[in-house]
């Protein structure tokens, strides 16, 4: 075992573990330092401790007997650096080390005796020399002189000298090999050799000096080439990543294919590789080998996807904007969550890619600033919802995008201004008081996950809250509550007192100003459901609220749970906070998904519930599931004046063009009637028109 760069061969450490049984028996550290060739103890050798930060100032000297045997005691209990001297020998450090750098902190008690005895040996010489870089300058790195025989090592470093250059004194008589090692060249034994049993031996004699000077080998290098697995064709930006080399470079991004990292220290390398958003990149990592003064050669292909990218700039200036993150909005998700979730973020060009996707999809984009507390942007911007030419806070106002499978959809550049905020009190509508913990966002909430109640947009002990970053749009206010297993907690409302966001009432953000809305909050409604799944099928599941009318979500999502109930026995579950409206239940139990309804199109019900009441509901995963069909796309290029007729059975509900390929010069953000349903399909198979047929107890 080696420690400090000095091995333990002649060492004898006995820690004596039980506390003494007397007070007078002796405390701390003892041994005895003997000659290392004949064995004999050596009378007049003297122990000098040190503290390890200050090893040049002694703290204290122990000297042996005529037996050879010393005892430090009396010192504070902690980690010394210990220097051993003796007529006629070899100074050490302990353990067996040339100075303090190689020395190891020895713990010194105060309630037990620690036993290190110390073999000494005679004669020292010294090994230096300087290191240079391939191109002839000073290398600062680590050297390790190691014997031959494994008995002994030590290690310096070139920048306490300067220059590249490196000492060891007091280096045992003996044939050693010297190594440089550091994070950017790698492992290289003197002179110029890639392993020890081709390296150089240097002889040590008493009082003699060596001199083992080296230059670094050049290092290797990666090119690699990435093409298009479809069309052939060089991807426009490839970049590479290499995990696990010892170097300060480890990635490099390139252009019209070829990505080239220089300086890579020899060796066998993990090897990761992409092309920007429009490609997919491989799973697992690769194995590549790295040889020194070579290039390794490289050429695969990427499988494309479909993509995003945009640009985002300031739209007073015109000037491109880094750190500017943005959330798809897929239909049917049913709102953002409050930890805002980035699919991208723009760099200092203003670019922002996000992808790739498998197959087709429609979106709209949520854009917000990062806000970090290392580094704060110079200048503020608000969030929004991205239309054609600018932001706004009403998610209805935003532009609709649909991308296609191995596609690269441009966008319009994202246009931000600057920030202000909403500001005002909560209170319970009947009493009046302040209501603490109920959290407020600028969009529909949906609660996967997220903690509530403390973030700062949330409500104070005084019924205060504030939502800060707005950008300077007229903006819609969710006001969320939690419950207990005793109470029902507030309703879900919208900013006016509405039961959903079509109907909120919109609050103006002045730049650099605050808007002002004061709310009261009503009990939340309840929905309690039994749900019967299939014999034998998993018994537990997950129950999500939906407003019937914006496809939101309406409350918390519940635990479908009931595995200690007989197998012919319902499942339960029970659902608070809930504002007069009517709501779609979407119920998941194993691997069926599972609308509330009827097996006939257009199956799904609609169930009304009301704020403050009780609402029951049964419901079978077999014969109440609705027949669904997935509503299809639009299909029309953005900025095209002519909009296509509503699918059948399509909910209401405004929306804008979606994009399908990079826009017309100066295109509109045209309104496209009935067009996008809510549920329409992203990743599951969601309904269609409902009856409202109403299950109020």
């Amino acid at each position: 075992m080696k420690v400090a760069g000095a091995t333990m061969a002649a060492l004898i450490l006995v820690p004596l573990l039980a506390a003494p049984a007397h007070a007078d028996d002796p405390v701390g550290l003892t041994g005895v330092v003997t000659d290392k060739a004949t064995g004999t103890p050596l009378a007049g050798a003297c122990l000098t401790i040190t503290d390890p930060g200050t090893p040049d100032t002694s703290l204290g000297q122990f000297c042996t007997g005529a037996d050879g045997r010393y005892l430090i005691t009396g010192v504070a209990a902690q980690e010394y650096k210990i220097r051993v001297d003796a007529p006629g020998h070899r100074s050490e450090w302990l353990y067996r080390a040339p100075n303090p750098l190689n020395a190891t902190a020895i713990w010194v008690p105060s309630d037990w005796l620690q036993t290190i005895d110390v073999a000494l040996g005679v004669g020292a010489g010294t090994i230096k020399g300087r290191i240079t870089e391939t191109d002839g300058t000073p290398a600062e790195t680590r050297v390790d002189v190691e014997a031959v025989d494994g008995s002994w090592s030590a290690f310096a470093y070139t920048w306490d000298l300067g220059d590249g250059r490196y000492e060891i004194a007091n280096v045992p008589p003996g044939d050693y090999r010297v190594m440089l090692d550091d994070n950017t060249h790698g492992t290289q034994w003197v002179p110029q050799q890639e392993s020890a049993e081709t390296a150089g031996v240097f002889t040590v004699t008493d009082g003699g000096t060596v001199v083992a000077d080296d230059q670094w080998l050049p290092r290797g290098s990666i090119e690699l080439t990435i093409r298009d697995a479809d069309t052939g064709a060089l991807v426009p930006r490839p970049c590479l990543y290499l995990s696990g080399a010892p170097t300060n470079q480890n990635d490099a991004c390139g252009t019209d294919g070829v990505v080239t990292l220089a300086d890579v220290p020899p060796g066998t390398w993990q090897l990761e590789y992409h092309a920007g958003a429009s490609y997919f990149t491989p799973a697992e990592p690769e194995d590549v080998t790295v040889a020194r003064g070579e290039v390794t050669r490289l050429e695969r292909t990427l499988r494309p996807g479909a993509a995003v990218v945009t640009r985002v700039v300031d739209k007073a200036t015109g000037a491109p904007v880094s750190g500017i993150c943005a959330e798809m909005y897929h239909p049917g998700s049913g709102g953002l969550t409050g930890r805002r979730y980035s699919d991208g973020c723009s760099d200092d060009d203003g670019r922002l890619a996000i992808g790739p996707f498998e197959g087709n999809g429609i979106f709209q984009l949520f854009a917000w600033q990062v806000r970090s507390p290392w580094v704060p942007p110079t200048t503020l911007y608000g969030a929004q919802w991205v239309t054609a030419d600018g932001g706004t806070g009403d998610q209805r106002e935003a532009v609709w995008f649909n991308y296609r499978a191995r596609t690269t959809l441009t966008l319009p550049d994202i246009k931000v201004d600057p920030p202000g905020s909403i500001t005002g009190l909560v209170t319970d509508k009947a009493t009046g008081a302040a209501v603490p913990g109920v959290c407020v966002y600028p969009f529909a909430f949906n609660p996967g996950g997220v903690p509530i109640g403390t973030s700062a947009h949330c409500s104070k002990a005084d019924g205060r809250y504030t939502v800060s970053d707005l950008g300077p749009y007229r903006w819609p206010l969710e006001f969320i509550s939690t419950y207990t297993s005793t109470t029902t907690g507030y309703a879900w409302q919208w900013s006016g007192g509405a039961n959903d966001r079509f109907a909120a009432t919109l609050v103006q953000v002045p730049a650099g100003g605050s808007g002002s809305l004061n709310m009261q909050l009503v009990p939340g409604g309840v929905l309690e459901a039994s749900v019967t799944v299939p014999q034998g099928a998993q018994r537990s599941g997950v129950a999500w609220i939906h407003n019937a009318r914006t496809g939101d979500h309406a409350s918390w999502w519940y635990n479908i749970n009931a595995p200690h109930l007989p197998e012919d026995a319902p499942g339960a579950f029970t659902v608070k906070t809930l504002a007069t409206q009517d709501v779609y239940v979407k119920m998941w139990v194993g691997e069926r998904d599972c609308w509330y309804g009827t097996g006939k199109r257009p199956g799904i019900k609609a169930v009304g519930v009301t704020a403050g009441q009780t609402t029951t509901l049964t419901a079978n995963m077999w014969a109440n599931c609705a027949a669904v069909q997935t509503a299809p796309v639009p299909r029309r290029q953005y900025g095209q004046t002519t909009a296509p007729s509503a699918p059948a059975g399509a909910l209401s509900g405004p929306a804008t063009a979606p994009s399908a390929g990079t826009p017309a010069a100066g295109a509109p953000a045209e309104r496209l009637p009935a067009v996008l349903p809510w549920a329409q399909a992203w990743s599951w198979a969601a309904p269609t028109a409902a009856r409202r047929d109403r299950v109020k107890s």
